[in-house]
């Protein structure tokens, strides 16, 4: 089969389908390599990597949120400019 036989379908799968496609292509491509990449099978892993991510508390740093930051940007973009 001819790939541009392929792509008019492939265009039409999903996009999660479509990650299912490169990760089964990625697992051929590298089996005909000699690699072994094992697909992720341990569904108790992945829920408990999803469950700590859940309840992980992340801060995001903004430049913004800080008067001093915004004057020291604000003072290079200044002498930048000039």
């Amino acid at each position: 089969m001819l790939l541009s036989e392929i792509l008019p379908t492939v265009s039409q799968l999903s996009h999660q389908d479509k990650l299912r496609l490169i990760h089964f292509l990625l697992l051929a491509v590298a089996k005909e390599e000699g690699c072994s990449l094992e697909p992720v099978a341990d569904i108790e892993s992945e829920s408990a990597l999803l469950n700590q991510l859940s309840s992980t508390e992340a801060i995001v740093w903004s430049p913004q949120a800080d008067r001093e930051t915004v004057q020291a940007l604000s003072d290079i973009l200044q002498t930048a400019q000039s």
